[in-house]
């Protein structure tokens, strides 16, 4: 891969040392994992239930989660739908006030924010609201294959498309006046829509299916 990085960028480990190659491989993989993830069918979909704590706000992200679809939180009278609402806007919004404003959260309408693997749900329920299965997330889960815990080099990226990680890195590392970004960006932009291609074909399934007369009995 590095060997292929230098043949796009026209570089060598001195000009473009492979700690700062590796950077733009795990970039890379990440966009093209992630394209790969919106084209599977099965995005390992599931809807765990959590048990809430009195007082407590943060409750932990589940294994290889890829994002949070809802979020629903039960004070002791059903299950209701909390608003995402980004920390940053409750920042701006309300400046230092935010940490009383929060503990004051009306429990009718709650919201929650996400940072450091965690969901951050208010207002935190009080003893009496608190109970088993009380905070419920629908969430979609990385394949296995992405599980950094097993596997020391997680993609999903077929081996024949790897070069698109070189692609990458060189264009990154490249300015776009030189030439040669030219190349490496086209090498990229050309290899994406046809590894997914390669992968889910299902213009030519399509055209499969369209080829084959119906069954009209006619025949029996």
């Amino acid at each position: 891969m590095d060997t292929k990085t230098d043949f796009y960028a026209k570089s060598d480990s001195n000009s473009f040392p492979l700690a700062e190659k590796l950077e733009y491989y795990v970039e890379a993989d990440g966009l093209l994992n992630s394209l790969i993830f919106q084209q599977q069918e099965d995005r390992g979909e599931t809807e765990p239930t959590d048990t809430t704590v009195a007082g407590q706000s943060d409750y932990a992200h589940a294994s290889r989660l890829h994002n949070t679809k809802w979020l629903k939180i039960n004070y002791g009278n059903g299950f209701i739908p909390a608003r995402y609402k980004p920390e940053a806007d409750l920042i701006a919004q309300y400046g230092n006030e935010l940490d009383g404003v929060l503990t004051s959260w009306p429990a009718s309408s709650p919201i929650y924010f996400t940072k450091r693997g965690k969901d951050f749900v208010y207002p935190a329920p009080t003893a009496a609201q608190a109970g088993a299965n009380r905070l419920k997330r629908s969430v979609e889960l990385l394949p296995p294959d992405l599980d950094r815990a097993s596997n020391a080099t997680p993609t999903l990226v077929p081996v024949n498309f790897h070069y698109l990680h070189s692609a990458y890195a060189a264009k990154k590392w490249l300015d776009r006046d030189d030439p040669l970004w030219a190349k490496a960006n086209e090498a990229w932009t050309e290899g994406v829509p046809l590894m997914l291609d390669t992968m889910y074909p299902r213009a030519r399934q399509a055209e499969v299916v369209m080829g084959v007369p119906d069954d009209d009995g006619s025949e029996y």
